[in-house]
């Protein structure tokens, strides 16, 4: 294994405690919707529009996400990938703040809208500083370890609404401020990396964005990374997004402190299989490839929640199951930090891959929204929503044949 400096271990640290805690935010979300929406509009109204409520605030957040990433992907070519960092990671965790003052499900929507644009320029500018300071060698390992993020995040997050319980909701979205604030000080200590990416392009971000798509190979490269993005976004966020509601339709007559007790144990059972799908996704993309990673983990993904939910579940049910498939759905996000620098050159690669992970949230906003409808459709049933989803996989399948395959292949040069 190639050895690192002590500067591209400080790199490594601060990026992964960067995504860890935008993770986290996402996740706290998850556990304030439900109390939030009770409180903002009453028990009864709750029960009969709430699901598709929480999915429309949650349509707008996955937009932002993609705004953001696209914005602050040009952005961080163009500034330098440091800078970039340090404004989207202070901007997401101002934003989580206001989110405890908000008093109707508008105000969370255009808060959760603010916060996404941090969260999506902060992964696009990360991913190019990490995959242009480590060696080849390193960068498998290294999208393991970064993407450990989405199981800690929510870990930390879980313990947040543990010791919260008896608080008000508000109280989670100010636990997402501080260590934010801690990250952004770190980040004014690592340097811009050497060589052309630490040059800013004199290009403007039409012009990038046209040298993307006018070029036949590139062209190729970013619709199909798009289609993977929106793929592997989608089925990553629906359990995780409503695991809160599967454990409340599980729950029926307990107060609502065990309800929120159970989601906490559930959500630290669910990313138990994240953390060993994130590391086993690259492994596996460096012994059979690419694309065979992503075609094995889009066709387990929606098979494993099926046998977890269909026909109903049990509370034991889900804590047994559905650890099984986040493995598959969240783990295949580990190959988005590997694989999406590896299809474009230097001066684009930031655009690039933000645009690919990010831009994919455009197209994948509409589901939550869908599956929140198909609930009410359902007669309230969370999991025919959760199944019906599940059919977004097929489209990363028929993407795949059209993919390059990277493996083995250095980072493509200016």
């Amino acid at each position: 294994m190639p050895s690192l400096s002590r500067t591209q271990w400080t790199i490594l640290a601060v990026a992964w405690l960067g995504w860890v805690f935008d993770v986290m935010d996402t996740a706290l979300f998850n556990f304030a919707k439900a109390p939030m929406l009770i409180e903002m509009l009453g028990a009864v109204r709750y029960k009969l529009v709430g699901p598709r409520i929480e999915g429309q605030i949650q349509t707008w957040f996955l937009v932002g996400w993609a705004i953001g990433g696209l914005i602050f992907g040009i952005l961080a070519d163009r500034w330098g990938r440091t800078r970039t960092l340090v404004v989207t990671i202070l901007m997401y965790c101002a934003l989580t703040g206001l989110t405890a003052f908000c008093r109707s499900p508008e105000q969370v929507m255009v808060t959760r809208f603010l916060t996404a644009l941090g969260i999506g320029g902060e992964w696009a500018a990360g991913a190019a500083l990490v995959a242009e300071s480590l060696p080849d060698g390193f960068r498998a390992k290294a999208s393991s370890l970064l993407q450990s993020a989405a199981a800690l995040g929510p870990v930390f997050a879980a313990l947040a609404n543990f010791g919260l319980a008896e608080h008000s909701w508000r109280a989670l979205f100010l636990v997402g401020v501080l260590p934010a604030l801690m990250c952004v000080v770190i980040r004014t200590h690592i340097p811009e990396p050497q060589g052309p990416a630490s040059s800013a392009p004199t290009k403007g971000a039409l012009s990038m964005l046209n040298e993307l798509f006018s070029d036949p190979t590139l062209r190729r490269n970013v619709s199909v990374a798009i289609v993977i993005g929106v793929v592997g976004v989608t089925g990553a966020g629906i359990v995780p997004f409503w695991i809160p509601n599967l454990v409340r339709e599980a729950s029926l007559g307990l107060s609502e402190a065990a309800i929120r007790t159970r989601t906490s144990n559930a959500t630290l059972a669910i990313h138990v299989g994240t953390l060993l799908g994130v590391f086993a996704f690259p492994w596996l993309a460096v012994r059979i490839g690419r694309k065979r990673a992503f075609a094995l983990f889009f066709v387990l993904s929606p098979c494993t929640a099926a046998v977890a939910l269909f026909g109903g579940s049990s509370y034991l049910r889900l804590l047994m199951l559905l650890p099984i498939a986040t493995f598959f759905s969240i783990g295949v996000s580990a190959g988005f930090a590997l694989y999406f620098p590896e299809l474009f050159p230097t001066r684009l690669r930031a655009t690039g891959s933000g645009l690919a992970y990010n831009a994919g949230r455009i197209f994948s906003a509409p589901f939550p929204w869908l599956i929140g409808a198909a609930i009410g459709a359902f007669n309230g049933s969370v999991a025919a929503g959760v199944l019906i989803a599940g059919f977004v996989y097929v489209l990363g399948l028929l993407a795949l044949p059209f993919a390059p395959e990277t493996s083995g292949v250095p980072l493509p040069r200016d």
